[in-house]
């Protein structure tokens, strides 16, 4: 059984990275192609800037789910339940479903859609973690750490709070004011999460004991 155990953890890696590089290229076919159906990027107004944040927004979060699991299956070896195996091809749909609604109109649909995707990728990096570092293999990067628990991801549970109250606010009461404030917390979030993975990736790098 532990032979068995020990296969499924190598092939941990490129079993997660062959289905995000699938679901990712597509999300990425799909975004440039509703980008260039977009006349009003070039027409200028408030109603092109939202919609130049929106795409800038939306490439980056494609570009932080890519990076976020690459540090995870760089870093760790574990084995993932049910729900990890399943949770790319979730947020997947709605990276899909986040690009379908990209436009100047009330942007309500589109906040909650964004604040789903954080919640998904939160979840997952929560499941992740947690499952990583019963794995001894892992002790190099978790010594020293505190286990973590939802208070370690208090901003970014904020960040999806206010994402979801501008969305609802946006959709009850179409403000473009609003929609940008919406929109630059969103873009705020969104650097955070990078550099906070940053700081986990190089936490990787500085620890001189070699992982098994």
């Amino acid at each position: 059984m532990s032979k068995r155990l020990e296969h499924a953890r190598k092939q941990v890696p490129t079993v997660i990275l062959t289905v995000l590089s699938m679901i990712q290229a597509l999300a990425l076919e799909f975004f440039w192609t509703r980008a260039a159906g977009l006349d009003v990027l070039w027409q200028g107004g408030w109603d092109a800037a939202i919609v130049w944040l929106q795409l800038f927004i939306t490439l980056a979060g494609i570009l932080l789910i890519w990076v976020a699991y690459v540090n995870f299956v760089m870093r760790f070896s574990w084995l993932p339940t049910m729900p990890e195996m399943i949770l790319p091809f979730f947020i997947g749909i709605l990276e899909f479903a986040a690009i379908e609604l990209i436009h100047p109109g009330p942007l309500g649909p589109w906040l909650l859609l964004l604040a789903a995707v954080f919640a998904a990728m939160v979840y997952s990096a929560y499941l992740t973690t947690t499952a990583s570092r019963r794995e001894p293999s892992n002790a190099y990067f978790f010594d020293g750490l505190e286990a973590p628990t939802w208070r370690t991801y208090r901003e970014s549970i904020v960040a999806i709070a206010l994402i979801s109250l501008c969305g609802v606010l946006s959709w009850m009461l179409e403000s473009k004011w609003i929609a940008v404030v919406a929109l630059l917390v969103a873009l705020a979030a969104l650097i955070y999460q990078f550099t906070v993975i940053r700081g986990y990736w190089l936490h990787g790098l500085d620890d001189e004991r070699p992982a098994d």
